[in-house]
């Protein structure tokens, strides 16, 4: 994004930029099915704030099934960005001098922190049959109850009967 004449605006000034990408990698493990949004960013006499909100889908497998699903995600920014950038900070935390800034390292990081921990298809997902590996959501497994090791014979009465 080329944001090299609002870097010679006063403090005050700000820009609009509306996003409706189709798929978007924005980072080597990350890789989002589209990106939409509106930026504002506004020259303050640090350098550049960056405020909006984004959002995306991402295709993740269950957990328990491996299923694969789509996640919504959507994320809030308010971001400081200095110009001229500081000596010996993170590169990503400036704008560059030629005033082409690369968002894809911000975007990453704030669609990271909104990615759930646990990702399932349902809440009531049976997961794997740990035998055969057949998904028990589309059918049950027909094998023999496997004989319990008898050091765990004391946790069996622990669990509801079924």
């Amino acid at each position: 994004m080329n944001v090299g004449s609002l870097l010679h605006q006063g403090a005050g000034t700000s820009q609009e930029f509306e996003f409706d990408l189709p798929a978007i990698q924005v980072g080597d493990d990350l890789d989002l099915s589209f990106l939409r949004g509106v930026l504002r960013l506004t020259r303050t006499g640090e350098g550049l704030y960056i405020e909006g909100a984004l959002e995306s889908e991402l295709e993740l497998d269950c957990d328990r099934c491996l299923t694969s699903l789509n996640q919504a995600l959507s994320v809030e920014l308010g971001e400081l960005l200095y110009y001229p950038p500081r000596p010996g900070t993170d590169p990503s935390e400036g704008v560059p001098e030629t005033g082409i800034l690369d968002l894809r390292p911000l975007v990453r990081d704030h669609f990271f922190l909104d990615m759930p921990t646990h990702s399932l298809c349902r809440s009531d997902c049976k997961g794997l049959c740990p035998e055969c590996g057949n998904n028990l959501n589309e059918s049950n497994c027909e094998h023999p109850e496997t004989e319990l090791d008898p050091r765990f014979a004391a946790l069996k009465s622990l669990l509801p009967e079924s």
